[in-house]
């Protein structure tokens, strides 16, 4: 885990910021930039070139947040080595049985457009029915019903719980994106 110690604080205007800090773990450190728009959009830059092509030449970067918090997290667990870009996003859901007995399970995607977790959960539960539900085979993602499947009892639907980005191996071929364009409301 990075240790995350802030270096200097720079205004553009009150409420726009560039923040300059350094992470840094047991053998390595880095030195990074935050563009801070109005507390509500977190961009991150790996160089100072970068931030300076952003302002010169509007090119946006790779990774950014809409709150701090997942910026903190995405800060903390930071490769210093290589860029590490490689977070790929996980969705976690449920079955739940009619007699309340829980399975749970995950999907990771690829998340090459590095699509934050505020954004990856506005645009499922957008499809979702009730904001909550949807039937797994629908979608190609793996159904999670116990091993005794009572038909007049039990039913398709699970439930929607989170996403998170983590640095496991992606275990869908889409890309997370991709994914959520293509899922259908309510299928």
């Amino acid at each position: 885990m990075n240790k995350i110690l802030p270096l200097s604080t720079e205004y553009i205007t009150p409420s726009r910021s560039i923040e300059i800090l350094t992470l840094i773990n047991q053998k390595k450190s880095k030195l990074i930039y935050i563009y801070n728009y109005e507390g509500t959009h977190f961009r991150f830059f790996e160089s100072l070139l970068s931030l300076i092509a952003f302002f010169e030449q509007g090119i946006e970067p790779k990774i950014s947040f809409l709150s701090e918090q997942e910026l903190d997290k995405f800060l903390e667990g930071f490769g210093l080595g290589e860029l590490s870009t490689e977070l790929n996003i996980k969705l976690n859901y449920r079955y739940r049985d009619a007699g309340n007995y829980k399975r749970f399970g995950s999907v990771i995607f690829s998340n090459l457009n590095r699509l934050s977790i505020e954004k990856a959960t506005k645009l499922i539960q957008e499809k979702l029915i009730s904001e909550e539900f949807f039937v797994p085979k629908n979608w190609n993602l793996p159904k999670l019903h116990f091993h005794h499947y009572d038909s007049e009892l039990d039913h398709d639907y699970h439930e929607f719980e989170s996403w998170e980005l983590t640095e496991e191996a992606a275990t869908d071929q889409r890309d997370a994106r991709v994914f959520l364009n293509k899922i259908k409301k309510g299928l």
